[in-house]
């Protein structure tokens, strides 16, 4: 029975898939249905709150847009809340004093018309049964919001995801009540949790303590959250780095002394890390954060996990673009010491994107480096198999990894699961046309990189 319901959405689905898609060879419909039917793991992407559970159509695309992905970092600490929260008069003020408005307005228009929105409503008004128009889309989920997490449910279970590998460094402010809220509602999809170095140092920097009292506990630290319960009630199934976009080319610190020096540094100067510079305040803490980082790989090299490290991508307007080229991760993925390469596991995020071929070539080169398609997926959407391609011609199927980086609204992992497995489909039947792949190969294909690869990687049951 549970066969013929997913054949039958499966149908559903080409019946509304695009026209060039319907009409081209008749391998892709016979991949694309056993494409459709198959389980998805999501190696990357965020927590969902129920904030959302009742929307704008302006709120919703300032919550979807990469531009927006912090909306309160484009003004000085804590005023876009108060403008958020506050009465009239005092949103006047704030606006005359900042342009809140403005800067908002900006965010979201220029994204109402762009392709990815226009395709984002037509296939939620398919899932909603609504006219495919932002207002009616958003009139229809807000009517679902009256019974959020069943909608959200829904949407995990229309593409099957089975398996999330949730990077708890980026909660807005959540504590372990509300991961344990999002984890109850997408049952019997299981969330496993990543720690973040980052979420260390944001408890120990402020701290006026030693630097051998930091390291300690900064070490004590680390090994709770992998092996204890400090990733807020549970182990972590690996680490993420941020540091990439701060620093931009990444050499592996062993020696103490440099991040010593870059404490008493950072005792001296906390104070004025707010008002300094984004390269300023970057490199106050540079030395520290690579020894930090070279200490916490040690640790995941250990214990024979990955780590994930943000590449490529953007989150203005705090991180620095151009630092974030795939290979400055060169020195991380050979993480040499004594005349050795010791190889820990590696993970560039987000396709490296738009630096995809870099990303891919470094993982083509260095079997300890893996291939993560997120952010590429859902964003690129209608070329998404041109890049799907692009990545297969260089890296071997058996380490690229399906995920999203879904964040703030679930619709986000409902669209990378949906064009992840259409694209998917259509770049593997290139292939079998091409004779590259037989359709039993593509259809394997498939399988190592919605879900098999991810659960090699990170031994999950």
């Amino acid at each position: 029975m549970e066969r013929e319901m997913t054949r039958s959405k499966a149908a559903m689905h080409l019946e509304h898939l695009p026209l060039f898609l319907s009409k081209q060879h008749p391998e892709f419909i016979e991949i694309f249905e056993a494409i459709n039917d198959l389980p998805i793991d999501d190696a990357h992407c965020h927590i969902i709150t129920d904030r959302d559970a009742f929307t704008t159509p302006q709120r919703y695309m300032q919550r979807i847009s990469l531009a927006g992905y912090a909306v309160p970092n484009y003004f000085p600490d804590g005023v876009y809340t108060r403008w958020l929260n506050s009465d009239e008069a005092t949103r006047r003020d704030l606006d005359k004093q900042f342009d809140i408005q403005n800067k908002v307005d900006g965010i979201t228009s220029d994204l109402a018309e762009s392709v990815f929105m226009k395709f984002l409503v037509k296939e939620l008004a398919q899932f909603l049964d609504c006219e495919p128009k932002l207002e009616a889309v958003i009139e229809a989920r807000n009517d679902r919001g009256k019974n959020y997490w069943a909608y959200v449910n829904s949407l995990f279970r229309d593409v099957n995801l089975q398996n999330i590998m949730l990077d708890t460094g980026y909660a807005e402010g959540c504590g372990a009540d509300e991961l344990s809220r999002f984890e109850e509602a997408i049952a019997p999809c299981r969330m496993n949790r990543l720690a973040r170095i980052e979420m260390i140092q944001r408890e120990l920097f402020p701290l006026d303590i030693t630097f051998d009292e930091y390291e300690q506990r900064f070490t004590a630290r680390l090994r709770e959250l992998l092996d204890g319960e400090g990733n807020y009630g549970k182990k972590s199934y690996g680490m993420k780095s941020y540091l990439l976009p701060y620093i931009g080319l990444i050499r592996p610190l062993y020696d103490r002394g440099p991040a010593q020096a870059t404490w008493r540094a950072l005792r001296e100067s906390f104070h004025k890390i707010p008002s300094m510079g984004r390269e300023s305040a970057y490199n106050l803490t540079k030395d520290l954060c690579r020894y930090n980082f070279s200490l916490a790989l040690e640790e995941c090299l250990k214990r024979d996990i990955p780590m994930q490290i943000h590449t490529g991508d953007g989150e203005a307007p705090d991180v620095i673009l151009r630092n974030q080229d795939p290979f400055y991760l060169e020195e991380v993925v050979r993480f040499d010491r004594d005349n050795v390469m010791r190889m820990p596991k590696i993970i560039p995020l987000h396709a490296g994107f738009p630096s995809v071929e870099k990303a891919a070539w470094i993982s083509h080169i260095y079997p300890n480096c893996y291939f993560e398609l997120s952010i590429m997926t859902p964003f690129v959407h209608q070329s998404l198999y041109q890049r799907y391609m692009e990545v297969m011609e260089v890296v071997p199927l058996s380490k690229i990894l399906f995920a999203s980086d879904a964040y703030h609204i679930p619709e986000l992992y409902w669209l990378a699961g949906r064009w992840g497995k259409r694209y998917l489909a259509k770049a593997l039947t290139e292939h079998v046309v091409g004779g590259s792949l037989s359709c039993d190969e593509a259809v394997d294909a498939a399988r190592m990189i919605l879900y098999k690869n991810n659960r090699s990687l990170y031994k999950l049951d």
